[in-house]
């Protein structure tokens, strides 16, 4: 058995905000002030040890008067995460300044290094100590709680849950000290079932969230823990090959031993608005900056007013528009993420195959407009997005190495030649895409010295019927036709949906 964390969030009552605030200020001011005092070898040494950051930290500073031992040991805590968490980049700057290679790091963590060395280097500063950087500061976004403190009785925060509804209770100052406040919230459905299965609850934080309109708010932030059992051998899993234009976002198979289904090819009509709402944005600029080399222009007052009243006009539509850009792009990427974790828990498939692609290595398609207006943000999302959704679902995406998926043939494993959508080799065509998929599922379930090589082994491919029986059984009716209506799968049309439902029949 495996433990899973998972965290939920409940926003609080804005009648406790002006309390929070108080508090999120003294746990700022309280954290920034001990960060300097460790940014030194001295420091880096002390929380190198093994042990608890409190237990390490509490030797070296006394509690300051005025504030309850528990807020200071939780400030204690917090400042020795961001210490730690800077141990390791240390590490990986010394390493660079001897020379050496770098390994067990990702790239971009190391890049970031890089660019930091470079920064101070155009400024004439000296690199050959890490503490030439500016250390770190806490933008008191977040509020810890200890994990030892208990959950109904304890010190600094206090946690109930009574039928429908979780209390919530927490020290804060005020003009007469600290004092206890507290607050009431309705349990989500979600969240209900969840604490029936969860194993226990962790220690809660309190985090504080800047939203569009200026305005802040503060959410609970509940981290449950659950056992999970893992697999003793992935033998069902989904694999998908990204690969969004304004033709596809993906394309899905299902994988069992030597056993392949069909390809499920997922589409979406939102991508032509995008497109289109794109190009509205782009003509708007044009009217823009005609407007702007009419008002330099004329001479008059009262023509110069009409203009910048066009000119506001103007600026709001494009506003607008670039708002829903933003809201369809998240919608595709919510609703295509959702129906790929639904089918592969409908199928109950052991995992979720997908490329590890980063940001650079996004395939370079012919259909530039696509690649500009849509993949570039899909690429840096899509992954992180799966993995948490998997997370809530109880399943597991894993990684694979994306090098010639769409090059070799998932039947004989040779190099073939790619037209457009179409994979040409002596086996026969196949689409393109599907082909990645399959050989992205058996890099996953074939041995390692296959893998290693990019070329799967030689597998006849033999076809299993998807049924929608199973997708059904999983997600209701009036779900799965919500989402069609963003992502459709050429499998499965909305009419032959309603009429396989009614007439009852599979396959």
């Amino acid at each position: 058995m495996k433990e899973q964390i998972l965290s939920y969030e409940l926003t609080l009552p804005q009648r406790i905000y002006p309390h929070l605030d108080k508090l999120f200020s003294v746990f700022k001011n309280q954290v920034n002030s001990y960060i300097p005092k460790l940014w030194n070898e001295k420091g880096f040494k002390l929380l190198s040890q093994k042990g608890s950051a409190v237990g390490i930290l509490k030797k070296e500073f006394p509690t300051p008067e005025g504030v309850p031992s528990r807020v200071f040991r939780n400030v204690l805590e917090l400042t020795g995460q961001i210490i730690r968490s800077q141990i390791e980049r240390k590490e990986v700057f010394e390493k660079l300044l001897k020379g050496e290679e770098v390994k067990g790091y990702s790239k971009n963590f190391v890049l970031n290094i890089q660019r930091q060395i470079e920064n101070l280097r155009k400024k004439g500063k000296e690199v050959n100590c890490y503490f030439n950087f500016p250390h770190p500061e806490f933008d008191g976004q977040i509020v810890i709680t200890s994990a030892d403190d208990n959950l109904e009785k304890g010190q600094f925060r206090r946690l109930k849950i009574s039928g429908n509804f979780l209390g919530f209770s927490i020290k804060v100052p005020t003009h007469k000290g600290w004092e206890w406040i507290s607050a009431k919230k309705l349990i989500p459905e979600r969240l209900r079932r969840a604490l029936m299965k969860a194993k226990e609850v962790k220690a809660v934080l309190i985090k504080k969230v800047l939203l569009k309109s200026g305005y802040s708010i503060y959410r609970l932030v509940i981290p449950l823990s659950f056992e999970v059992k893992e697999p003793e051998k992935v033998e069902r899993v989904l694999a998908l090959d990204l690969s969004p234009s304004e033709k596809r976002l993906g394309v899905v198979v299902l994988v069992e031993g030597e056993k392949v289904s069909k390809p499920l090819f997922f589409k979406t009509q939102m991508l032509r608005k995008v497109e289109r709402l794109h190009f509205e944005v782009s003509n708007l600029e044009r009217k823009i900056d005609n407007i702007y080399n009419s008002i330099e222009k004329t001479a008059y007052k009262r023509e110069k007013e009409r203009l910048w009243e066009r000119l506001r006009h103007l600026f709001v539509e494009q506003k607008l528009r670039q708002r829903k850009i933003k809201q369809l792009r998240k919608e595709i990427l919510e609703t295509f993420t959702n129906f790929v974790i639904a089918h592969a828990k409908a199928y109950d498939c052991q995992a979720i195959v997908i490329e590890d692609l980063s940001f650079k290595e996004v395939p370079d398609w012919k259909d530039k407009k696509a690649l500009r207006r849509f993949s570039q943000w899909f690429y840096s999302r899509f992954a992180s997005r799966l993995e948490e959704k998997a997370r809530i679902y109880r399943s597991k995406v894993i990684k694979v190495n994306p090098a010639h998926t769409s090059r070799v043939c998932h039947k004989c494993g040779k190099e073939g030649k790619v037209e457009g959508l179409v994979f040409k080799c002596s086996c026969g065509k196949y689409d393109r895409d599907y082909n990645a998929s399959v050989n992205i599922a058996f890099r996953m379930t074939k041995p390692k010295a296959q893998r290693a090589e990019g070329i799967p082994g030689r597998s006849p491919s033999r076809l299993v019927q998807v049924e929608w029986k199973a997708l059904l059984s999983f997600i209701s009716l009036s779900k799965l036709l919500a989402w069609l209506r963003i992502v459709e799968t050429s499998q499965l049309k909305l009419k032959k949906l309603l009429k396989w439902v009614y007439s009852d029949k599979y396959g």
